[in-house]
């Protein structure tokens, strides 16, 4: 039998980034988190993290995370049935999420999960195309993606479509774009990119400009909420959600570039194959919210 403790120890190490971090979130020394983890190891007979800055899991550590947070849920389920858990207890759950999301809809969706239960949602954010790399490495126990099956063993829930729209501000329009949107502007006109594994912006230039190969100037910001507002400063024209989009264009502050520009992007929920109530839950909160 695997001690959780020791499961525990391993899962600290490789989310809080370190064992001194791992041993504060543990109460422990430091001493005492690497000696449960070289117990473990040796009680697999495997190297479970590489001892890296950060650390990083071995593909056996990525199994036992995933094990230890599967035996989490069904603890927490049990006791709740058996009214044996502490009321007064949270239970953390990692969520992976894209930046969008949580700048628009993700929140306002569980608010009433959040209010329901002593839930503390650790959320880890990254591309939509990129977040079931962390449910397929056990980091989280679902995640919003774009890839309807992403990930083997786990369920796929259809939660949404959202058009996002290539925008700019009219200034912009008028000194980049003046003589329409077309080959010839595009290579000197400075574009939004989120980060280096955004694709949103590549796909709106192949669908518009499929044999064209189009290298432009590209203004990287990582964060959703300056996403818009570098775009409507008018440095440059970007890809917004058009949740982001609506109201701005409708205040004048934005145009949209050209309506064929549009790229739908799909989401959807991902989350482990297992019966639990409060994955369940979480599932039919994100879910019921696009009803």
């Amino acid at each position: 039998m695997l001690d959780n403790r020791f499961l525990e120890a391993l899962a600290a190490v490789v989310e809080e980034g370190g064992f001194d971090k791992a041993a504060r979130k543990l109460h422990l020394t430091q001493s005492a988190v690497s000696q449960r983890i070289r117990n473990l190891e040796d009680q697999v007979g495997q190297v479970l993290v590489v001892r890296s800055v950060p650390p990083e899991p071995t593909d056996a550590g990525r199994k036992l995370i995933r094990h230890l947070r599967k035996v989490q849920l069904m603890e927490h389920e049990l006791e709740e049935s058996l009214g044996l858990g502490d009321s007064e207890e949270f239970t953390s759950l990692p969520v992976g999420v894209n930046a969008d999301s949580l700048a628009t809809w993700f929140l306002n969706a569980l608010e009433g999960f959040i209010s329901k239960h002593r839930v503390l949602l650790d959320l880890y954010v990254d591309d939509e195309n990129r977040t079931y790399e962390m449910l397929k490495n056990g980091e989280v126990v679902g995640c919003i993606g774009t890839d309807k099956g992403a990930v083997k063993s786990c369920r796929s829930e259809f939660l949404t479509t959202i058009d996002y729209l290539c925008v700019c501000t009219p200034q912009f329009y008028e000194k980049w774009f003046s003589s329409g949107f077309i080959y010839e502007n595009l290579d000197k006109a400075p574009a939004a990119v989120f980060n280096r594994k955004d694709e949103t912006q590549s796909m709106m230039l192949k669908k518009m400009f499929p044999k064209c190969e189009i290298n432009h100037p590209v203004f990287y910001v990582p964060s959703s909420e300056s996403f818009v507002d570098v775009v409507g400063r008018g440095f440059v024209y970007g890809m917004v959600p058009e949740m982001q989009a609506k109201k701005l264009i409708e205040a004048g502050e934005l145009v949209e570039v050209s309506a064929e520009a549009r790229v739908p992007v799909t989401l959807y929920w991902h989350s482990w194959n297992v019966e639990n109530q409060l994955l369940d839950e979480l599932r039919w909160a994100l879910v019921r919210y696009f009803k």
